[in-house]
């Protein structure tokens, strides 16, 4: 597997050298977060990242190490695979497909992807495209396919990635409730691509990575490898899974790299209005109230709303073996939190591990 050199910490200064360094006046971390991180390493996790805003002033806490063979400290700086937030990244490309009437979001999944959804009770020409960015297809999760991690460094394409999901019937007509299934982004992957004649990625770059300047982010198909430093993911018994797993399973919905500044750049423009008009925003952010798991929330177009006690974040949250992400932003822009943390297995399960979460989420965004 690969290894961030001994040099660790020089290789790093030069690699970043474009990275805004946070000033002193913002350096020193809020006692409170600094303990929350500290309480998510000592439950088991190798190492945290928070990045905070309040208005104009951002700043970084950080706990443990980013590699836990060389015992490289945790650094705002590093690269880390973003997993589901990528939904939101793909949810906006369409809905500004649907701004310039390239798409109508009533347009149905048959219709831009002929014979694609079918068999075994799926049928896209009962599914439009507002209900694949809402989770409201019914359609079957590929993830939980036991055969992406039989051969993990496998390059899987759309079309065997969704006809795993076929092979299942839908677990409930169109519409007519949530589920959260990965299958439906891919398939927005694949109406990105017949819709403009580009892939996603290419949409990506000069949609939102290029005029946001979010020069620390990408979205790899195939290669395994990341493109500067990152941080160390790891994976239970599988241990570091940093470079094991093809991005090409996650794809539209959930291939991207990136860092908690870029992220939390992309969602504060987002949220504010400055990447869709005002239409296309009354879209994205309405919600319904669903539980994701043990997450409670109101989820929208590939993005979700939380409440705290200072008031509502939107972001979304995102796993990929070795890596999980949570992103807040307030609509006003004002306020923030971006949590990462390297290990996907053990303690999550764990009702008091899931109230540390919630904690260090709580403290970060709103004390």
């Amino acid at each position: 597997m690969s290894r961030i050199p001994a040099l660790f910490t020089a290789a790093l200064g030069a690699a970043l050298a474009v990275t805004a360094v946070v000033p002193a006046a913002n350096a020193a971390p809020k006692p409170k977060v600094q303990a929350a991180a500290d309480d998510l390493v000592a439950s088991g996790v190798p190492g945290v990242n928070i990045m905070m805003r309040r208005g104009g002033h951002v700043s970084y806490v950080t706990s443990g190490v980013s590699d836990k063979a060389t015992g490289a400290p945790m650094d705002h700086r590093l690269m880390f695979r973003a997993a589901s937030l990528t939904k939101s990244f793909t949810s906006t490309v369409v809905l500004q497909l649907a701004a310039e009437h390239r798409l109508s979001l009533d347009d149905t999944v048959e219709k831009w992807l002929p014979g694609v959804v079918q068999g075994n009770g799926n049928d896209g020409s009962k599914i439009t495209l507002r209900q694949l960015l809402a989770q409201k297809t019914g359609l079957n999760d590929y993830t939980r396919d036991p055969r992406l991690l039989q051969d993990p460094k496998r390059t899987w394409t759309k079309p065997e990635l969704i006809a795993m999901a076929m092979e299942q019937p839908p677990k409930y007509e169109p519409g007519e409730d949530w589920n959260y299934s990965n299958t439906n982004y891919i398939l927005a992957d694949m109406v990105v691509e017949k819709a403009t004649g580009r892939t996603l990625g290419t949409e990506l770059k000069r949609r939102i990575f290029n005029p946001l300047k979010l020069r620390h982010t990408s979205f790899p198909t195939s290669s395994r490898a990341f493109p500067g430093p990152y941080i160390h993911g790891y994976w239970g018994k599988y241990g570091d899974v940093s470079t094991e797993v093809s991005p090409s399973s996650g794809r539209g919905s959930g291939g991207l790299i990136s860092t908690v500044d870029d992220l939390a750049r992309f969602h504060r423009a987002l949220f504010t209005g400055r990447i869709l008009p005002a239409r296309q925003m009354r879209e994205l952010t309405t919600t319904r109230p669903v539980m994701d798991e043990w997450i409670v929330e109101d989820y929208g177009l590939g993005v979700a709303r939380t409440r705290f006690s200072c008031g509502y974040g939107w972001g979304h949250d995102g796993g990929f073996p070795g890596y999980r992400t949570w992103a807040y932003t307030s609509a006003d822009g004002r306020r923030q939190a971006v949590i990462t943390y390297n290990e996907t297995e053990g303690e999550e399960g764990n009702p008091a591990f899931q109230a540390k979460i919630k904690k260090a989420a709580e403290t970060a965004f709103c004390s």
